[in-house]
């Protein structure tokens, strides 16, 4: 009863001087979500202004055979042999012995040739934007960089078959698109007696005012990547480039490593890996020189060049 006269008597005097306005609700903003990590994939993705280190290929390398690596593997032909601890001998009463049963001779299991395992990545694919030269003058020609990696790729497969080093292809598709993540996990995932060593093989891009644009003629040749700070990672690349240089005769761009956002398949791997940039696909010149037979096989043989020196002397 008495609560009802004091609402009585506040209704009366709200009525009287007015309402108080409650305050309104502020609106609830949600966070901005931090953007996605935006991770090169070759050296075409490479912004102007990105810290990359250059290293000549004759730098000198100190790296001992068989040296551990962070992000190496193992090395099966550098493993301790379990010593043997000798058994107190046990003397048993004689016996009669069987007749002697004669079986075939026992044949070992081969172990496996060669000393690595190569993983080589044709990188990109059909689906992938981008990734081709502008078209020349005859109004057909252009160069798609998925086809030529594929091509430079099946030409070592070719020689490699005929020499007996092993090697992997992660993507034998073609129409498919970057297919990043599948190309590392493929080459982690694959079992092999040997150590393993990637090798993503790409045609690079420079600076253009559009995608129809050919870039300058100045921007030009060969540079391999390495995984910054790794000794067998820069020892490898620096065979590379020096054999894909030499064989081509192209502008020698020397050796490059990202301190920072290293690339993809360079700094996903569980392995010694590299990536070599062959030459300029928007650059008119240079295009029209990767779109003959006859370089396309001087790239495809200095890459099995490199491979050969590797397989004879080690990291």
């Amino acid at each position: 009863m008495f609560k009802n006269i004091l609402d009585a008597i506040a209704e009366l005097f709200a009525s009287i001087f007015g309402r108080k306005s409650k305050p309104a609700p502020k609106p609830t903003v949600k966070p901005t979500p931090a953007p996605i990590e935006n991770i090169p994939e070759d050296g075409s993705e490479i912004k102007p202004d990105t810290i990359v280190l250059i290293a000549n290929e004759l730098d000198h390398v100190d790296v001992k055979p068989n040296a551990p690596d962070v992000e190496f593997e193992h090395d099966i032909f550098d493993q301790p042999e379990t010593p043997v601890t000798p058994e107190t001998p046990v003397v048993e009463p004689p016996v009669v012995e069987p007749p002697v049963v004669v079986e075939p001779p026992h044949t070992e299991t081969p172990k496996p040739k060669g000393r690595f395992m190569w993983c080589l990545d044709n990188g990109h694919g059909k689906k992938t934007p981008g990734k081709r030269s502008p078209i020349f003058d005859d109004g057909a020609t252009q160069l798609f960089e998925y086809e030529f990696n594929r091509d430079i790729v099946r030409r070592i497969k070719e020689q490699l078959d005929k020499k007996g080093v092993k090697y992997f292809i992660t993507v034998p598709e073609v129409d498919i698109d970057d297919f990043l993540e599948g190309r590392v996990n493929r080459a982690n995932a694959l079992q092999s007696d040997l150590p393993k060593i990637f090798v993503s093989i790409h045609s690079n891009a420079a600076p253009a005012a559009t995608a129809n644009s050919w870039a300058a003629d100045s921007i030009s040749g060969i540079e391999t990547w390495f995984f910054h700070g790794s000794q067998r990672g820069q020892k490898l690349a620096s065979i590379f480039q020096q054999h894909l240089v030499d064989n081509t005769g192209f502008k020698n761009r020397h050796l490059k490593s990202k301190p920072e956002g290293q690339f993809y398949v360079i700094r996903k791997t569980k392995m010694t890996a590299i990536l070599t940039e062959n030459g300029f696909y928007n650059n008119k010149k240079e295009a029209a020189e990767l779109n003959k037979d006859a370089v396309r096989q001087k790239i495809a043989d200095a890459h099995v060049a490199a491979i050969l020196e590797v397989e004879e002397n080690g990291l």
